[in-house]
């Protein structure tokens, strides 16, 4: 399992391939996803305030991949799991392509192509979005049991990103955990928070 960047989500027709760039791929978050859990992963003690300067660069593929697997063993067979999906589903449209009657002959041979040729990028955009949501899972319940009651980070749109995947995975959690993001100024910089919104 190696990550690497492919890139926005790839819009396949008969007509040729498209990217819809407001799908980014999930690889560009995984060095905060991974930052996050070097931060908040360790035993808290009373009301201490903690505080994590990153290095301000990208973390290298082999340490993000380390540091999100020590937390879920069973990332490597999610992984492989969600490519067997995928395969499934690229293999399905592959079918649905030949018996296509409202596509003339070219048309179709030219849409079977098109998805055979994007498999390989498909596949490697699945792997990075089930090795970020193995992290964001894993930083929801490093939250909840530190009862962490905030996080403030830069107000960066990589970190608003993050952020959001967090509430979503922290409200299915059982019981859920309820949060919500504020954006303000301090010294004259954005910063923005996730508040936890634990039930009492």
């Amino acid at each position: 399992m190696r990550l690497q960047y492919t890139g926005p989500k790839p819009l396949i027709s008969s007509h040729g391939i498209n990217f819809d760039l407001n799908k980014e791929d999930k690889f560009v978050y995984l060095s905060i996803v991974a930052e996050l859990i070097q931060a908040l992963n360790h035993e808290y003690i009373g009301e201490k305030r903690y505080i994590y300067m990153t290095s301000g660069r990208p973390l290298d593929n082999e340490l993000i991949l380390s540091i999100i697997q020590s937390l879920n063993p069973s990332l490597e067979e999610d992984v492989l799991e969600r490519r067997r999906i995928v395969n499934a589903e690229i293999d399905e449209e592959i079918e649905r392509a030949h018996s296509n009657k409202l596509l003339c002959e070219e048309e179709r041979d030219v849409l079977i192509k098109n998805i055979e040729m994007l498999r390989n990028y498909r596949t490697t955009r699945s792997l990075n979005k089930t090795v970020y949501y193995s992290g964001i899972t894993s930083i929801a319940k490093i939250i909840k049991n530190g009862h962490i009651d905030h996080i403030t980070s830069p107000m960066y749109p990589k970190f608003m990103h993050v952020f959001h995947s967090l509430q979503g995975v922290l409200s299915k959690l059982h019981p859920p955990v309820d949060s919500s993001i504020d954006i303000f100024q301090e010294d004259e910089h954005l910063q923005i928070r996730l508040n936890i919104l634990f039930r009492t």
